[in-house]
């Protein structure tokens, strides 16, 4: 299996790419499990419920101007978009994820001494679709 770096990430929210001054970017899937146990049960047993999911990402703020201006208005708390994501690039035959999501979160962080950053979390709002392109 061939390995890749996280330079290779595609990203885009909204139709605009957001990729381009990343640090990291995170997903992260879950589902809901109900208690199906009962009775003379000695085991707990289990069904599958809702699907769950999130995605964080850190850009770094040192674009300035417009293009940091932009990306902070884009991903405002409570926008909703397609968020994209491929991992590997876009290549025809890799793996693309695609779901529509709500920016639950936003920070700004400006440290002395260190590079500006700006965080972004996204809720889910929907089940991710894995493709390829």
């Amino acid at each position: 299996m061939a390995e890749y770096t996280g330079s290779t990430l595609f990203l885009s929210f909204a139709g605009t790419v957001i990729s381009t001054d990343f640090r990291t970017f995170k997903t992260s899937e879950s589902i809901d499990l109900v208690d199906a146990s009962a009775g003379a049960d000695v085991a707990k047993t289990y069904v599958n419920a809702l699907e769950d999911g999130t995605a964080s990402l850190e850009l770094v703020d040192q674009t300035g101007g417009t293009a940091a201006t932009a990306m902070w208005q884009l991903m405002d708390k409570g926008a909703s978009g397609t968020l994209i994501w491929a991992p590997e690039g876009t290549a025809t035959g890799k793996p693309k994820h695609t779901v529509v999501a709500i920016v639950s979160s936003r920070d700004r962080n400006t440290p002395y001494n260190d590079l500006a950053v700006l965080s972004f979390e996204f809720q889910f709002n929907g089940v991710v679709s894995d493709t390829v392109y």
